[in-house]
């Protein structure tokens, strides 16, 4: 009765082959099992016929024992080929492409062999040939999914561009409004006590006139009038001036003419320094501590001149006014000039009152100052130096501890235009 079991049932646990290799259910293993009977057979006759001592008998037993083991020879022979091909043949049905047998001779299970061998190889480029199917389907599949998910990214990177846009659109719109708000309250300012003032003396005018027209008129009485006219006339004049600093400081804001040249970076921050210093002097200050500390290499650039020494005072002049604010009037301040290959940096350091986060985010905002009184400015030096420092291929960087102090750098590059062009910074 045949074993109806699928294949991979039929093999035994201690043969992966299902059957040994001298399993008696083999029909070779019977068929040699079978001439080695005869044999016996054959022997135990030729025996026989010696003892009965008959020649003819003798001689066709030994004839026919001889023929019997080439025989038997040949079957053992054949029979081991005809299992190693059958052994073969199992494997290779098993997918086991890597087992294979050399043909010996030029018999007939020689060329089964070489058919079996031309069978493993063709299975193999099929095999592979199905690999490639499956994998160039899986990369289908995977190129479908990376294209969605590259038409989503798309459609994402889209969407935060737009709204990239949006936030811009809407911070420069702020940045106009905060703008027009800073020029409308720095001018409001001035313009108001102009206008108080101006009542003012208009009162003052009428009781003038009727002091005058009184018979028994009191000169001291029309000269304190006329001093206070006088007074008032002052504090609109000086408050017309910061009206029209204001005004000018916004013209000069991105529009700081000059011819564009060569220049002497240590002679240039050193003659910027002076005038700082001078013109803090001039206030009423007393004489600041400023150590100008010039590169080595004494570098040249091309540069605007009169821009950028405007730059480098201001950043001296907000570290003088700093270092007076903090807890030591006489603590130094370095100015540097430090310079490479590619670019310049003039660094202004001090150990002022520094700068708070809130003080950081805004202090390049234009009309934004941390000063009261009447020593309140305008607000547009540090954008003035930021914009200067844009002109010259560079930018402004500041660094501060509240109580500590203060560094700005301002970088430079060496070659920002070329030389003898007459432009002004936009």
């Amino acid at each position: 009765m045949s074993d109806q079991r699928p294949p991979e049932q039929r093999i035994d646990s201690n043969d992966p082959l299902g059957m040994s290799r001298f399993s008696i259910r083999r029909y070779s293993i019977q068929h040699f099992v079978l001439i080695l009977l005869v044999n016996v057979l054959l022997v135990t006759l030729t025996v026989a016929a010696i003892q009965w001592g008959n020649p003819v008998l003798v001689v066709l037993s030994t004839t026919t024992m001889v023929i019997a083991w080439v025989k038997t020879v040949l079957v053992v022979w054949v029979g081991m080929r005809a299992v190693e091909v059958e052994i073969w043949t199992r494997r290779l049905g098993m997918g086991d492409f890597d087992y294979r047998i050399e043909p010996r001779g030029n018999d007939e299970i020689s060329k089964a062999c070489e058919a079996l061998e031309t069978l493993r190889l063709r299975s193999i480029e099929v095999v592979r040939l199905q690999l490639v199917e499956r994998l160039s389907a899986e990369l289908a599949t995977a190129n479908a999914d990376l294209e969605t998910r590259n038409l989503e990214l798309d459609r994402t990177l889209s969407q935060l561009r737009e709204a990239q846009d949006q936030l811009v659109a809407q911070q420069k719109l702020r940045e106009m409004v905060d703008l027009a708000s800073g020029v409308a309250h720095e001018i409001r300012n001035p313009l108001n006590f102009v206008a108080n003032f101006t009542d003012g003396s208009a009162e003052l005018l009428d009781e003038l006139m009727e002091a005058l027209s009184r018979d028994d008129r009191d000169d001291d009485e029309i000269e304190g009038i006329s001093k206070e006219i006088r007074t008032n006339m002052d504090y609109i004049r000086r408050n017309l001036g910061r009206a029209d600093r204001v005004i000018q400081g916004m013209i000069d804001l991105g529009n700081v003419k000059g011819a564009w040249q060569e220049v002497n970076l240590n002679r240039l921050v050193r003659q910027a320094v002076r005038a700082a210093e001078d013109a803090y002097i001039a206030d009423g200050g007393g004489k600041p501590l400023v150590d100008v500390r010039e590169d080595p290499a004494d570098p040249k650039c091309l540069a605007v001149p009169e821009g950028l020494a405007l730059a480098v005072m201001c950043l001296v002049q907000n570290s003088i006014e700093a270092v007076a604010a903090g807890e030591r009037p006489d603590a130094p301040i370095t100015v540097s000039v430090e310079a490479d290959e590619d670019r310049i940096d003039v660094i202004v350091k001090d150990e002022g009152c520094g700068m708070t986060q809130e003080v950081l985010q805004n202090v390049m905002t234009p009309f934004y100052t941390t000063r009261q009184g009447d020593n309140q400015g305008a607000g547009l030096g540090l954008p003035q130096a930021a914009e200067v420092a844009r002109a010259h291929g560079g930018n402004i960087e500041i660094s501060s501890t509240p109580g500590k102090g203060t560094t700005v750098t301002l970088t430079l590059s060496m070659q920002p235009t070329p030389a003898g062009t007459e432009e002004p910074f936009s």
